[in-house]
């Protein structure tokens, strides 16, 4: 399956390639470009040739083939003048002055129109129209009250400069470019439309993205009433169009959580689902609130993150790794995330390739059954605080404060 994937994602890198390219075409032959440089083309063969004809018989040092008479005339029709070449007979000059004036008219036109095209290209991206050639981006789909959030959280804690983010919403072009100058740090894009529509997943480049967010979407005439909906139908597609993106979503109504698990989404948050533990807590237990808000702010010095464990401790218990990070300096260790394979039609079948075991595969294919499929994916537990006798294993990794 993981083949399957790797064979889908490279089908679909090389026809986005082409499709790119295809749009380029379609935006040069919209300005008239090929007609021009084919006209440009006719002018530097006649003008070459016929200069080579008045000049080879008077000047055959500087033209004695063809050849430089096609690159005397390409240096000359845009106005380059290197003077390495230069016609001496009156039709020659003649010629030259012909070419010389076509160059001045052709140079600014092509110059024009190639501009015209980038500008053009420019002002679709700022109104979400035009597609985004990105790779190991994030893609944020829909827009609320807390997505600016996101987005400052984003720039506070990436590793790499100018961190590529795509988002697809119906907002405004202007509420937009106000959005990329608050945050010049992030190569901020747009794309405009229904992230549930996998053509607009499809402009926003999430076949090449590493991370996706799906947020209960209120922009343009949306409302949270229907959000749910559309964020399922847009992780199925965001999920069938690249297995290995990481996806987190938001949803309102925590009814439909169990839902987004069946769609593999990684995270799933639910719409003010601590409000109501923050509130009650702050009765009984004064400080609760503020020591979440001060582990979870993004501009808080005590970072919550979750880092790879040394090697070294795979095998040695959780109070030993515990104690290393500590005498590091690296934070207090909170717990583990654990990562299990499900079991695999391959685990129960035995290992010869028996008639019984042929049976079976067959007869899970016909069922449409694919648990091979099933077993490629890994289960993911948390263990806050497994006890200090728990050994760590080669799957596990760390959660930090710190």
């Amino acid at each position: 399956m993981k083949v399957q994937n790797k064979k889908k994602k490279r089908a679909e890198k090389k026809n986005n390639f082409f499709s790119r390219v295809s749009d380029f075409y379609l935006d040069l032959k919209k300005e008239n470009l090929p007609k021009l440089l084919f006209v440009v083309t006719v002018i530097v063969i006649a003008g070459g040739t016929f200069v080579f004809l008045a000049e080879y018989r008077f000047n055959r040092k500087m033209f004695s083939g063809v050849f430089d008479a096609f690159w005397w005339a390409v240096v000359t029709i845009t106005t380059v003048g290197y003077g390495d070449k230069v016609p001496i007979t009156s039709t020659g000059r003649i010629l030259a002055l012909f070419l010389m004036l076509m160059g001045v008219v052709t140079t600014s036109i092509l110059s024009g129109t190639i501009a015209s095209i980038f500008v053009d290209r420019k002002i679709r991206e700022g109104k979400g129209l035009q597609d985004v050639s990105m790779k190991n981006h994030t893609v944020i789909c829909g827009w609320n009250v807390n997505a600016e959030k996101i987005l400052e959280g984003i720039r506070l804690i990436t590793e790499r400069a100018k961190q590529g983010v795509v988002l697809i919403n119906e907002m405004d072009p202007e509420t937009f470019q106000a959005l990329a100058s608050k945050f010049p740090e992030l190569d901020l894009r747009f794309v405009r439309g229904d992230y549930t529509n996998e053509q607009i997943l499809k402009k926003a480049s999430v076949s090449t993205a590493k991370a996706a967010i799906l947020l209960s979407d209120s922009s343009g005439s949306h409302s949270l009433s229907n959000a749910d909906e559309r964020t399922i139908l847009a992780a199925l597609g965001i999920k069938s169009m690249n297995p290995d993106i990481v996806l987190s979503a938001e949803v309102v109504n925590p009814e439909n959580e169990q839902h987004l698990k069946r769609a593999n989404v990684d995270d799933i948050v639910v719409y003010g689902e601590f409000n109501g533990f923050l509130h009650a807590s702050s009765t009984v237990s004064v400080g609760i609130p503020h020591l979440v808000k001060e582990m979870l702010s993004i501009e808080s010095k005590h970072v919550l993150k979750n880092v790879p464990i040394p090697p070294q401790f795979v095998g040695k218990t959780f109070m030993e790794l515990a104690d290393h990070f500590m005498s590091e300096g690296r934070g207090i260790l909170l717990g583990i995330l654990s990562e299990e394979k499900k079991m695999t039609l391959d685990d129960i079948l035995s290992g010869d390739s028996s008639a019984i075991d042929e049976f079976i595969k067959r007869k899970f294919a016909e069922a449409e059954i694919d648990l091979m499929e099933e077993g490629e994916k890994e289960e993911l537990e948390i263990k806050l605080n497994p006890g200090k006798d728990y050994v760590i294993r080669d799957t596990d990794s760390a959660f930090l404060l710190g």
